[in-house]
């Protein structure tokens, strides 16, 4: 990697950081998701000898600001400034809702393609964030499956639990019925039906993004599958 490449514009915007890795003597390379830019990977020179121009901000689950600079050539933007905009002290001092905060953004990490504005994919992982953040009592992996369903609309991978995907034969709201996550919501009997089947309660929850704490395990595993699918996370 060489340095002192010529940045031709600066940007400024919030951010949450996904991923930092040591790079040199003193360096990091890390990747934010952006609500300006989407996902980015930017060097921050002597992150880890100097406080001065990041102040320990370079740490993940809150909200962050940051000034980049884009580069004319290679994908990695340089990182001048990072301050923290919206501390989140709550989720960060217990254990369960740093877990599913880890996960969501593992998700992200993934999921998410390089520069691309994704402002439905920001709204949903930041309130996910200020959930997790809440003083109050928290069900971790409650709100990570409700708004890991959130996420899978806000990425264009909604399930559709209304009616077949391969034949659109609609399904009566209360019945039981089978999901395959590769195709993309609701399988009949007649077209081979699915693994996973979901109580007619369950899919109507599931649906709404409104779950109960008996709808999280089966919740989950509809999201985890659904990103495995389409983005490999």
């Amino acid at each position: 990697m060489k340095r002192g490449r010529t940045s031709h514009r600066a940007h400024r915007t919030l951010a949450l950081l996904l991923r930092r890795v040591e790079h040199g003597e003193s360096d990091l390379v890390v990747s934010f998701f952006t609500q300006a830019l989407g996902r980015v990977s930017a060097l921050a020179r002597g992150a880890r000898k100097s406080t001065r121009r990041f102040g320990g901000a370079l740490e993940p689950f809150h909200t962050l600001r940051v000034d980049v600079d884009e580069p004319s050539s290679s994908d990695l933007f340089m990182l001048r400034e990072a301050a923290l905009e919206a501390p989140r002290e709550m989720l960060t001092s217990n254990l369960d809702r740093m877990d599913a905060a880890g996960r969501a953004l593992a998700w992200v990490r993934v999921a998410s393609p390089p520069r691309t504005e994704e402002p439905e994919v920001w709204k949903e992982i930041t309130t996910l964030l200020d959930r997790l953040n809440d003083d109050g009592r928290v069900n971790a992996r409650l709100v990570l499956a409700e708004q890991g369903l959130r996420l899978l609309v806000a990425f264009g991978w909604g399930l559709d639990l209304e009616r077949c995907v391969k034949c659109g034969k609609p399904c009566e709201k209360g019945r039981s019925a089978f999901v395959d996550p590769v195709r993309g919501g609701l399988v009949c009997r007649s077209c081979g039906s699915a693994r996973t089947k979901l109580s007619g309660a369950t899919r109507e929850r599931v649906a709404a993004s409104s779950l109960q704490p008996e709808d999280v395990e089966a919740a989950l595993d509809l999201v985890e599958r659904t990103l495995k699918a389409h983005a490999g996370a």
